[in-house]
């Protein structure tokens, strides 16, 4: 099978969220030869990862930062630290660890991987937060259409979560699928859609191989 985008769940909402234009170059770029990019927030997701899971505790947390390099970077981690401690204080469930989801889009033209930072019960539901600290904007209606995607390809099992949902660390707005219509389900699909067109275009402006295999399994988790 042809070489195609993946797109981590951050990714994925930025790229949603951007005008036609803007969309179209980003698509066209993700089908280019280039190095793995840098994750800007890597240094904080695995910060609140020690904060959940290994007794990291606030003061220590921030101490850490002094480690980010990069002075825009420590900043933002540092800001995006004071907001979730916010968060956590406000919400005192316990946080566990969730299995993320992968899967490829139908016509096997981009993948998606949703990997949640934690696990914590919010209002009787146990609820797969992905932690989001871009500064570009996000809509409602489009997240709630991507958690659709989620929630709609999550399997149904013992692990599977009661609920999905990105907290933005830029406001402490917690964006939750169970507030998801049908509507932002059939949005979704045709996100989903719109971009697998944008992507065949890139191909053939590119002159990249066909995708000759529309049941391509899900990548490795």
């Amino acid at each position: 099978m042809a070489r195609v985008p993946q797109f981590g769940f951050s990714a994925f909402l930025k790229l949603i969220c951007l005008n036609e234009k803007p969309q179209k170059r980003a698509i066209r770029e993700r089908h280019k030869p280039s190095p793995r990019p840098y994750d800007y927030h890597r240094s904080l997701r695995s910060i609140i990862q020690r904060m959940a899971f290994s007794g990291l505790n606030y003061e220590e947390a921030m101490a850490s930062t002094r480690a980010i390099k990069r002075a825009s970077e420590r900043e933002s981690a540092r800001k995006g630290l004071r907001r979730f401690q916010q968060w956590l204080t406000e919400n005192s469930g316990k946080l566990e660890p969730c299995e993320p989801i992968a899967f490829i889009s139908p016509q096997g033209y981009f993948g998606i991987k949703f990997r949640p930072d934690f696990l914590v019960e919010i209002n009787g539901r146990r609820t797969a937060i992905h932690i989001w600290n871009t500064a570009s904007k996000l809509s409602k209606n489009l997240v709630l259409a991507a958690l659709s995607l989620v929630a709609n390809r999550y399997p149904e099992d013992k692990k599977r979560p009661d609920n999905f949902a990105v907290l933005s660390l830029q406001d402490g707005t917690l964006f939750s699928w169970s507030e998801a219509s049908k509507e932002h389900g059939v949005l979704g699909e045709n996100i989903v859609a719109l971009i697998e067109r944008t992507c065949d275009a890139a191909r053939q402006e590119l002159d990249l191989p066909a995708i000759v295999n529309p049941d391509a399994p899900s990548p490795t988790v």
